[in-house]
């Protein structure tokens, strides 16, 4: 190798992160995208979703302007925005800069940009259509989509790569499987209900033509579906002496699951105040992680190939066998 291959390669590698360190940066793109999902919520709970008439500008051709409060909740909204923003640009740089590399990071974290750009445009089209509930849900929607995803890069971030195989019998993965499908079935049902009620965005914005007691219900069904399966998959694997980490993470499940569908059933017999639609809402932010992080944790990856398998993706794209033999 020359003096000058030697410079490139010591100067190209200077910026770099460790697997620690963009784990770090993973976890943080997730928290700040679950907290936008809470400060959206509170736009349209306290009736601000068109406190700003226009979009990207609020009003009067101004960028930014803070005249009443729905505006300035509006805007505090939108800007924060930005923050979430550059901590999934900062997850994709940093997916490129670690080492050892991992091409299956690089996808994740682009799954978060390709999100974050959705959402924004996505968030036009709702202020645009007055907010229409089909477009305040589809925002919803890709929150939890983007969540998800941050929640898998997340996981993958913090393990080896490579193939995985199951820890527990086919019968509970594939039950597992249902129960995510449950849960997700649940971020459906759920805006439907926020839809045809009194919270859906502003006070003159148009409402999905149901009545709230059958959209209720049939959420109500879905959670207890999601809450069925999760026990009986729980006993299940109690039996089967599943390794303790596994039980850990579901009986945290179990109590999320809990905890939410008490929610839930408080906020409609108080009426569906808006301070426990906000917490709800939180809480369904907070499920749809937990389920996703108690799936991942019934598969690990195969030991005999984890070593060759990083060998392999540790290598950055159009690196040559050369570069990295000694010197």
């Amino acid at each position: 190798m020359n003096i000058n291959s030697q410079v490139d390669q010591s100067s190209g590698e200077r910026f770099t992160l460790s697997a620690q360190a963009y784990r770090k940066v993973a976890i943080v793109a997730l928290a700040l995208i679950a907290i936008i999902v809470v400060t959206g919520a509170a736009v349209r709970l306290t009736g601000s979703g068109l406190g700003c008439e226009d979009w990207p500008n609020c009003s009067s051709g101004e960028f930014v302007e803070f005249g009443n409060p729905n505006q300035t909740i509006e805007q505090v909204n939108r800007l924060f925005t930005g923050l979430v923003s550059a901590s999934v640009i900062a997850a994709v740089l940093g997916s490129l800069r670690r080492r050892p590399y991992r091409r299956d990071l690089v996808w994740w974290s682009a799954g978060l940009v390709a999100g974050v750009i959705g959402q924004i445009v996505l968030g036009g089209i709702t202020v645009l259509v007055d907010l229409h509930p089909a477009a305040v849900g589809a925002h919803f929607l890709l929150s939890m989509i983007l969540v998800s995803d941050a929640t898998i890069l997340v996981w993958k971030a913090s393990h080896e790569p490579g193939p995985t195989r199951p820890r527990v019998s086919p019968a509970n993965l594939n039950l597992s499987r249902v129960a995510v499908a449950t849960a997700a079935l649940l971020m459906v049902t759920g805006p439907i209900v926020t839809g045809s009620g009194p919270h859906a965005g502003d006070e003159k914005s148009p409402r999905f033509d149901l009545l709230i007691p059958d959209v209720a219900r049939v959420h109500s069904l879905n959670m207890w579906l999601f809450l069925i399966i999760s026990v009986i998959l729980l006993v299940r694997l109690g039996r089967a002496k599943t390794p303790s980490d596994i039980l850990r993470r579901g009986y945290f499940l179990l109590i999320v699951i809990l905890i939410q569908g008490g929610i839930g059933y408080t906020q409609y017999e108080l009426g569906i105040p808006a301070w426990l639609v906000l917490a709800h809402i939180a809480g369904a932010t907070l499920l749809v992680g937990t389920v996703l992080w108690f799936h991942l944790g019934l598969s690990s990856v195969m030991a005999t190939d984890s070593a060759a398998t990083e060998s392999q993706t540790s290598r950055i794209p159009g690196q040559s066998e050369e570069s990295l033999s000694p010197t």
